[in-house]
């Protein structure tokens, strides 16, 4: 009798240990994948560190004074059929992780998007560029997507705007902002953000790889509508001193608004408009 009380006593330890792996196991992963997308923007965060501009200070270690334009700017070519921010990181990425300067190789910056050579290039898949929680399923002939985009500012159209609007913010389409017009700080003005809504083409510039937060009324919820969508807790946010934060769906949307602008304390204007 007792030996059977022990056996059944066995069982059901091993089974309520069973539980407990199993249910801890999906929690696991999703921690495990939270680590890794926020990996993945401080990668492409640290752009900075490999995008000097002229060529002469990247090889002499200097460091760069701006943020590369959101697209690489083609005369007459409208901003979504031109090549995106992500040309220019390419060499800073880690060649151990993917050889990514050999892909730069096979990109023509002379043409827009849409020519046959960029949409060969574009059909590479980028590991940095796509978060493991939920890895979007693109056809095999397809341009390869970037689940992490650049933020342009406040409002739909930000990165259309000059450096000197108060709704500017680190990335516009047509040229550089330089580190000095962050009046804000480095560490209080978002560079990118995880989003999983209508996820684009990461080789391709417009609304595929920039997007400013869309204040309009009818606008998706800010967090887990336009941007996250991965984790249930939040979104992820990199800034643009390479840190990482993660937003919960009730951080209040005007905190959000305004670490979108470079502009510092005039923000607080513009959310009192």
């Amino acid at each position: 009798m007792a030996r059977r009380a022990t056996i059944i006593g066995f069982i059901v330890f091993v089974l309520f240990l069973a539980a407990l792996i199993i249910s801890y196991i999906p929690k696991a992963r999703l921690e495990a994948n939270r680590l890794a997308s926020q990996n993945n923007m401080r990668e492409l965060a640290l752009f900075a560190a490999h995008h000097a501009k002229p060529q002469e200070n990247r090889n002499a270690g200097k460091l760069p004074a701006e943020i590369p334009a959101g697209t690489v700017f083609l005369p007459d070519v409208p901003p979504d059929l031109r090549l995106s921010w992500v040309v220019d990181i390419l060499p800073g990425l880690d060649q151990k992780k993917q050889n990514t300067a050999e892909l730069l190789t096979q990109i023509d910056r002379t043409k827009p998007y849409l020519a046959e050579p960029n949409q060969r290039a574009g059909k590479t898949r980028l590991v940095v560029l796509l978060c493991p929680q939920n890895t979007p399923e693109v056809p095999a002939e397809g341009p390869a997507v970037t689940c992490y985009v650049g933020i342009g500012g406040l409002g739909a159209d930000a990165a259309t705007l000059p450096v000197e609007s108060p709704k500017a913010g680190a990335f516009r389409y047509d040229s550089p902002t330089p580190f000095d017009r962050i009046t804000d700080g480095l560490s209080h003005t978002l560079l990118f953000a995880e989003t999983r809504n209508e996820v684009g083409p990461w080789l391709r510039g417009g609304f595929a790889t920039i997007r400013g937060l869309n204040n309009a009324p009818d606008a998706l919820p800010l967090v887990g509508g336009q941007f996250g969508g991965y984790f249930p807790n939040g979104a992820n946010f990199a800034l643009c001193d390479g840190s990482v934060r993660m937003f919960s769906p009730n951080t209040s949307p005007d905190v959000l608004f305004s670490l979108a602008t470079i502009a510092g304390n005039k923000n607080e204007r513009i959310l009192g408009e």
